[in-house]
């Protein structure tokens, strides 16, 4: 029995040493590895307002690897554009340099500077053809080169830089707003009056004031709702690829959650109603309205932009 345990103590014994063996020769070869300059991020958006100005950014280049303790000279890297990018230097972006020198004193880690350009790279208007065809440039940047050391090698991935170009909401402003509120029981008229409506008699009167429109997206803007705009919001959306028949571009309109009641465009005794904004005027009628008891609540609201 003692010889069978010590025949096994022996065998475990072997396996061991032979174990940290060919780990040893393992760590060996691991240190004697290349070390590679990389970026800290692959993939990666940079978001610009196509409204003549440049952006500026910084994104982190680094020397990673296992035998990274026994380097002491400084390392540069080289950059460069891929052919494959669809974003053109000068055009969509400039990159003040092109070598970037790494230190030891730095751990080295470096920083590129990009600039991303917008004048003359307006996307096109949200909602048509020309924009559900386009696609933000895209920079595909190589690091072609790294010297200073041996050790050192590029990483021969090229990172994926987005440049996310929007287009100012032309929307997006202050308006006068003239707006008529027709209560079926209240004061005032009512398009239900049929021969009897006096459209210049709501309830309440003819109320004027200014609304804010603050941009969601290219063409999508968030404001006050009716006159419950101090507590409700609502989105108006102009879709560019909506003509009507007056030469006015369609609108969405959507009112926030908070709101019980279902809202729908258009006054439901005049059809001829239709909410759309005037692409020469620029201005912006919507006629809207909900149910409740006695009746249609009906809206007529119209925006003139105090903006140019």
């Amino acid at each position: 029995m003692k010889n069978i345990t010590y025949i096994l103590l022996l065998i475990l014994g072997v396996t061991f040493l032979n174990s940290c063996s060919k780990d040893d020769r393992g760590v060996d070869q691991i240190e004697g590895s290349n070390n590679l300059a990389v970026f800290n991020d692959y993939t990666f958006g940079l978001k610009a307002l196509a409204d003549g100005s440049e952006y500026e950014y910084q994104f982190e280049v680094k020397v990673t690897g296992p035998s990274m303790k026994n380097l002491t000279s400084d390392i540069t890297i080289t950059l460069a554009s891929n052919e494959a990018s669809t974003a053109s230097e000068g055009q969509h972006y400039r990159l003040p340099e092109k070598t970037i020198t790494l230190t030891k004193s730095n751990n080295y880690l470096g920083l590129v500077d990009i600039t991303v350009l917008t004048a003359g790279n307006t996307p096109p208007i949200e909602g048509t053809a020309a924009f559900d065809a386009y696609s933000n440039p895209v920079l595909l940047l190589d690091i072609v080169s790294a010297e200073g050391d041996a050790s050192v090698i590029s990483t021969g991935k090229a990172a994926n830089i987005s440049l996310n170009i929007t287009a100012p909401n032309p929307f997006e402003g202050i308006y006068d707003v003239e707006m008529r509120y027709f209560h079926p029981t209240a004061s005032g008229s009512h398009p239900s009056m049929g021969s009897d409506f006096d459209s210049d008699d709501p309830y309440g009167g003819i109320r004027i004031s200014q609304k804010e429109w603050v941009a969601v997206t290219g063409t999508k803007c968030e404001l006050g709702f009716a006159v419950w705009g101090d507590t409700d919001l609502c989105w108006i959306k102009v879709n560019g690829n909506d003509v009507l028949e007056n030469g006015g571009y369609g609108i969405s309109f959507e009112v926030d959650d908070t709101w019980e009641y279902d809202v729908k465009l258009g006054n439901p005794f005049d059809a001829s109603q239709v909410s759309y904004y005037d692409p020469e005027t620029r201005v912006i009628s919507m006629y809207y309205h909900y149910s409740g008891a006695g009746g249609d609540r009906i809206f007529w609201e119209i925006f003139t932009p105090t903006f140019k």
